[in-house]
């Protein structure tokens, strides 16, 4: 659960939660990093959707708008989805052979690809949380 980029290893939950925090987003950071990814999203997010196997994951993310950034829960993991004019991406702390933080097009990566289920919530539609953070 390190706090320092580059050193240390931290978990998927506590990498999703720290970053926000140092976005400067007010959140229960250790709670919701502790909490199954579910729960994270539906206090994140909104319009939470869930899926199952990648292909339906993918074409949902097709459809999605550019410039958008998504909180998703697999069956063991969590991260972010965010949407470009390049593609969808993944980033989160890889627990595949620990290779840590990471950003992967999300067809390409093997936490993504081999998952079952997938719950995926817009954190940037979240208005009231996104409202709140500007106002400060």
């Amino acid at each position: 659960m390190t706090r320092t980029p580059r050193e240390g290893n931290i978990a998927c939950g506590y990498f999703v939660t720290n970053t926000l925090a140092d976005l400067g987003f007010r959140i229960e950071r250790v709670k919701l990093a502790q909490v199954v990814s579910g729960d994270m999203i539906k206090a994140l997010c909104t319009d939470i959707k869930t899926c199952n196997g990648i292909k339906n994951f993918e074409a949902y993310m097709e459809k999605q708008p550019v410039n958008s950034v998504y909180i998703v829960g697999l069956d063991f993991h969590t991260g972010y989805i965010v949407k470009d004019t390049e593609g969808s991406w993944f980033l989160h702390s890889n627990y595949i052979k620990r290779k840590g933080v990471m950003k992967e097009k999300i067809g390409e990566s093997t936490a993504l690809v081999k998952n079952k289920f997938f719950m995926i919530g817009s954190f940037s539609g979240n208005k009231k949380l996104l409202g709140e953070w500007v106002s400060r």
